[in-house]
Order: C-alpha cells, then sequence, then structure tokens
C-alpha cells in the first residue's frame, strides 16, 4: 500500500532548493562540465572532507548510492555463507540486500513497538554462534539506543554497522549518528534530509574501510584511468555533478534538520487531542533529523490504515508506509519461512508517514490535523 500521489497539494516529502541554490549549483555545474572531469573529481573530494566534517569521522567515502555504501561496508568483512549478520525486521530492503550481496545469512531482529527501531534486546535473541555483524537502522533519523547496543556488540565481538539513511544530522547522546560504529552509510535520495539527486556516503573511523572502500567502489582500482585492478570491485563511484548538488544541500543540513524539529513539535502539539493516533517515540537523549513523521494507529480504534490514508489522498494529502517487515515482502517470504516480528507486523500494518518537508508551514500541518480529526 502506498499513497504517493504525484497531484498532492501537500507531498509527503521533497527535496528544497532556494532560488540562490540553483543559480550555485549552475554555475557550478558549468565549471565541472567545462572541465572535462565528470567522475571522482575535485569536488567528490570536496564533499567527502566537508561531510565527514560534519559527522565527525576522520573518513568519508562518497558512492551512487545508499545501498552500494551498504554493500561495500559489508564486503570489507570478508563474509561467506556460514556466516550471519543481524539485521532489523522493520527497515528498507537494501539493509537486509547487502548482506545476501555477499553472501552472508540476514537474521532479522524485532523492533520496538514505540521507537520502531532494534535495541540491544532484541537484537541478543537474533545473536546465534555464527553471527559476525549486526547492522541498525535509524528509522526516520530516530537514533537507536546506541550504548547498549555497542556494549552487546562488543561482548560478544560483533561488528556495529549503522543504516544511516534517514539520519543526516541526529545524535546520540550528544555524538552525531554515522561514527557510532565501524561503518555508516547514508543516503543522498531525493526525499532524504539532504539529496545529491542519487547518491550515498560512507563514514568510517577506519583506515581498513576507507582503503577498501575506494578500491571497492572503483572496479578494485586504485586509481581512476587505466590502472591495474588489484581487488574485486563494483562501479559504485559518485559523480562530479551530484557531488556539486550534494555540497549545495550540505552547507543547509543544520537548517534543514532544525525545521524539521519544528514542524514535529507542531504535529506533537496538534496530534495530542487525536488518542487514536500514536507519533513514533524519540527519547530525550537523542536528537531526530526527522526524516518523516510517523504515526501509528491506535489497537483500540476501529479503521484501518489504508482508509485513513484514502481519506487523506482525497484531500490531496500524500502519505505512504514508510516499511512492510522485510519477511513478509514476497522476494523474501521463503527465505524469512516461520519469521515472527510481532512488533514490526504491528508497525507495518498500522504505521504510516505524514508529509513532513521544510517547505511546510505550521498552516499545512493544520490542515492535516484537521482532516485527521475529521476521520475518526
Amino acid at each position: 500500500m502506498n499513497n504517493i500521489n504525484e497531484n498532492a497539494t501537500i507531498r509527503v516529502g521533497r527535496p528544497h532548493f532556494a532560488d540562490s541554490d540553483i543559480s550555485e549549483i549552475n554555475s557550478r555545474l558549468s565549471r565541472v562540465l567545462r572541465s572535462g572531469w565528470l567522475t571522482s573529481g575535485e569536488v567528490v573530494a570536496d564533499f567527502e572532507q566537508k561531510f565527514c566534517r560534519v559527522i565527525g569521522t576522520k573518513y568519508a567515502i562518497a558512492l551512487n548510492s545508499g545501498t552500494a555504501a551498504l554493500h561495500t561496508i559489508l564486503s570489507s568483512l570478508g563474509l561467506n555463507r556460514e556466516d550471519e549478520v543481524v539485521v532489523p525486521a522493520n527497515t528498507f530492503s537494501s539493509t537486509v540486500n547487502a548482506v545476501i550481496y555477499v553472501g552472508a545469512k540476514p537474521v532479522l531482529a524485532d523492533c520496538e513497538v514505540d521507537t520502531f527501531n532494534v535495541s540491544a534486546e532484541t537484537i541478543e535473541r537474533a545473536i546465534g554462534p555464527r553471527t559476525k555483524a549486526v547492522m541498525v537502522t535509524h528509522v526516520a533519523g530516530n537514533p537507536c539506543d546506541m550504548d547498549p547496543i555497542t556494549k552487546l556488540c562488543r561482548e560478544n565481538n560483533l561488528v556495529l554497522i549503522e543504516d544511516s539513511a534517514h539520519a543526516h544530522g541526529s545524535k546520540y547522546r550528544g555524538r552525531s549518528c554515522g561514527s557510532l560504529g565501524f561503518g555508516s552509510a547514508f543516503s543522498f535520495y531525493p526525499t532524504k534530509v539532504m539529496t545529491s539527486g542519487e547518491g550515498g556516503m560512507i563514514t568510517t573511523n577506519s583506515e581498513e574501510l576507507h582503503e577498501h572502500s575506494c578500491l571497492f567502489r572503483n572496479v578494485g582500482r586504485a586509481r581512476l584511468g587505466h590502472g591495474p585492478i588489484v581487488a574485486l570491485g563494483y562501479n559504485y563511484r559518485m559523480s562530479e555533478i551530484h557531488a556539486v548538488i550534494g555540497l549545495s544541500q550540505l552547507k543547509h543540513l543544520r537548517e534543514f534538520v532544525e525545521k524539521r524539529n519544528e514542524l514535529s513539535q507542531i504535529y506533537r502539539e496538534k496530534l495530542r487531542e487525536l488518542a487514536w493516533l500514536e507519533p513514533q517515540v524519540i527519547h530525550d537523549h537523542s536528537y531526530s533529523s526527522w526524516y518523516a513523521y510517523i504515526v501509528k494507529l491506535s489497537k483500540s480504534v476501529g479503521i484501518s490504515t489504508e482508509s485513513v490514508m484514502d481519506s487523506l489522498k482525497r484531500e490531496g494529502i500524500e502519505t505512504t508506509v514508510m516499511f512492510r517487515p522485510i519477511h513478509m515482502q514476497p522476494y523474501y517470504a521463503d527465505k524469512f519461512r516461520g519469521v515472527s516480528c510481532p512488533n514490526a507486523e504491528l508497525i507495518g500494518d498500522r504505521a504510516f508517514a505524514l508529509p513532513l518537508h521544510v517547505q511546510m508551514t505550521s498552516e499545512d500541518i493544520t490542515s492535516i490535523v484537521r482532516i485527521l480529526r475529521r476521520i475518526a
């Protein structure tokens, strides 16, 4: 079920470029095009350097998607088909696909019913003798409770990887998401908190992962051009053109996240009167990017998620289901036969995302809540 509507009055998400940004991007793109060097050059390097300073890691490696970033991190671990990686049941398919790409076995961990994130407790139930790594997803930019997860991984000698596709600017106890594990993958898909059109980034403090990633994204070559191929790799490079857009967006990341937090606070205040809607819980020690504003229907309400989303669609309000549990996706049904993750299943059935992007106003939210008030 997906209520994406190209004719919506209020979109669920959209990128933002001010007129001054568009002029700057056009000017820089002209210089890139005239240079004759369109991939992995000075602009990409500049984007990497500025991004890792924002996140607070030693390295950042730009790639052509968040999926490529996840694959690259997993590929550095030397896993085989006997190895297992714990992944959230409540996540996007790329998180699980990356494990399958490297020939390992994904094992699903359920999520918490209020934060929608995995926890140390749900991860621990999924750990077995063949577990080599744990991947966490900061759902909608809401940081997972990382200290207990880090402690659990340390005690079991497991590699901890962050899927930070939603978490640009998110912080856990004052530390940036993307700096809390062995490696982290960001996505710059058009609807993300910041975008490069298409693209991804790895952040890490590991020199080994940095070196591996530079090879892996460049089809196994240590440098661009016709140098020797010294490892198995993929064509995962980011173009200079995408880096130009990413640099423009990165300048505004703080203000984007602040605006999203302002809008989420307005939602929170206006939705208090609607007891049948339960917003995603953010812990006091966390600062979310609010990539999306996800609400869950309470068990007591006698309406379906689909009917609520359809009612909003008829009023020009676009919504979407963030995730269906991995084991309930058709492709994965046989791979996870018999698996039960009741919280993820509940969220997949009863949760959806309301519009949230920096071009919205408080009046937009008032209109949305007015419609919701009429539904139940």
